[in-house]
């Protein structure tokens, strides 16, 4: 399967164990457009669930971060907004868009090229002390696992921390050759989107 699509040069391999789209500039169009075709993809069956409490299933990857974006009340809100926007995947490298209960992503892989994969939402939350969001990836997508992201308003600390925590594993050629800097890349946006987080706590 074969096809161009505006901006950039898209393809897709139909023989692999899932449908891969590379495109060769930011394609936000195209991801909007993948984003409606994978209304009916199923999620990639998995073991375990990050619902709380989390049940990690042995042997998955796990990648794990939390840091500290401001104290009290307007922080809280400040990155409980910031969450709800998805402004932390919203980065020089990565972006995001969401279509009913699919939340596709394309990443730039390689430093050249950009990968979209789907996702399918499980939990969109919203409370006075904590807000979450978690998804598990689908059939159109080069992982399997579920990753959730969190704002935690601490009652006896005052801290804001937001968090990531995610398994997976590779279901995909691409991913199982390249799975080193599949996790090299997890971490560097767990990394990246701290920051974004840090500066919407501290934005008053």
């Amino acid at each position: 399967m074969l096809s161009l699509l505006c901006p950039g040069f898209m393809v897709g391999w139909s023989l692999l164990p899932t449908p891969l789209y590379i495109a060769a500039r930011r394609p936000l169009a195209a991801l909007d457009r993948f984003a409606v075709s994978c209304a009916d993809a199923e999620i990639a069956p998995h073991p375990g669930s990050l619902a709380s409490p989390p049940e990690i299933p042995r042997g998955w990857r796990v990648n794990r971060h939390e840091v500290v974006v401001g104290e009290g009340r307007e922080a809280y809100r400040r990155a409980r907004a910031a969450l709800q926007r998805l402004d932390f995947m919203r980065l020089p490298w990565l972006d995001v868009t969401v279509r009913g209960d699919v939340l596709a992503i394309c990443s730039r892989q390689f430093g050249c090229a950009w990968l979209l994969n789907a996702n399918r939402l499980l939990e969109r939350s919203s409370g006075r002390r904590e807000a979450t969001l978690r998804w598990a990836t689908s059939r159109r997508h080069v992982l399997v696992g579920e990753e959730r992201i969190a704002v935690r308003w601490d009652a006896r600390t005052d801290a804001v921390t937001f968090s990531v925590l995610s398994f997976s594993r590779p279901r995909h050629l691409v991913s199982a050759v390249s799975y080193p800097l599949v996790l090299l890349q997890q971490r560097r946006f767990a990394r990246d989107a701290g920051r974004v987080m840090v500066r919407a706590g501290a934005d008053g």
